[in-house]
């Protein structure tokens, strides 16, 4: 037990991502969105999430990070919406849904 706590699925407790993997985007680890029906999401950005499955469509509709493409992301046990994998040429990461996680 020498390693750190990770970060977990708050549905299935499934080991998403680690804190040493947090990164900074557009000047911040943290975002606030809505998406186009109104929802509000908190997201954290993290360099990998090994805990998630990412669909295969992409789609730039919508992006919240101007030039990225994106994905869902869905916990790899339980199939819990975690948030969007985000791309582009010169960017990759996660934006995972802070509330959706337990710390």
């Amino acid at each position: 037990e020498d390693e750190a706590p990770g970060i977990l699925c708050s549905e299935c407790r499934n080991l998403v991502t680690m804190p040493d993997f947090r990164i900074i985007v557009n000047d911040s680890h943290t975002h606030v969105f809505a998406n186009p029906s109104g929802l509000v999401f908190e997201i954290g950005c993290f360099k990998e999430a090994g805990g998630v499955i990412c669909s295969p469509d992409s789609s730039n509709e919508f992006s919240w990070f101007p030039g990225c493409r994106w994905r869902i992301a869905v916990c790899r046990l339980c199939a819990q919406h975690l948030g969007w994998y985000f791309f582009s040429d010169s960017l990759c990461f996660h934006g995972l849904i802070l509330d959706k996680l337990i710390f």
